[in-house]
């Protein structure tokens, strides 16, 4: 990784969202693709520790997306529908796990002279289910994901 391609999260005081912002030494359109194919999914999304299977992948609007993570002894699922696709530049979708409320989620891709600037939003139902949601340690996960991603993206 880069100098300068550290994940930031914001989390603004009283607002029910949190901003995952993170650059790649990468043009927009391959990172779009990482983030659009399942075959590119399933090999960085998540923490290094669980084995990744993506399900159900359909990238567009209406189309529904399902990937789940398992230690061995534990399976999570997560699922949701995509809302609004404009390659390469915007993608929002829903995120659900668990009895957990559902998350509205964009990503926004920023051509930044042949390398991404990647801002994901993530818009809870209050500022109780933000807060709940760092407290399970997602912040870490998505820093390990990008981590990963970033270790793909040289490859491709």
């Amino acid at each position: 990784m880069a100098a300068g391609n550290e994940m930031t999260v914001d989390a603004p005081a009283g607002e029910p969202v949190m901003h995952l912002t993170r650059r790649f030494d990468a043009p927009r359109e391959l990172v779009w693709e990482t983030l659009t194919k399942a075959e590119h999914i399933a090999r960085w999304w998540g923490p290094r520790k669980y084995a990744i299977a993506v399900h159900e992948f359909d990238v567009r609007p209406g189309g529904k997306w399902r990937i789940s993570h398992s230690d061995g002894t534990k399976t999570v699922e997560f699922f949701g529908e995509y809302r609004e696709v404009v390659k390469p530049s915007r993608l929002s979708r829903t995120f659900c796990f668990g009895d957990f409320p559902p998350i509205e989620e964009s990503y926004e891709f920023h051509d930044e002279n042949g390398k991404t600037r990647l801002v994901c939003t993530q818009r809870f139902p209050n500022v109780m289910g933000r807060d709940m949601m760092a407290r399970t340690g997602a912040a870490e996960g998505g820093r390990e994901s990008f981590e990963r991603l970033d270790e793909l993206l040289a490859t491709l």
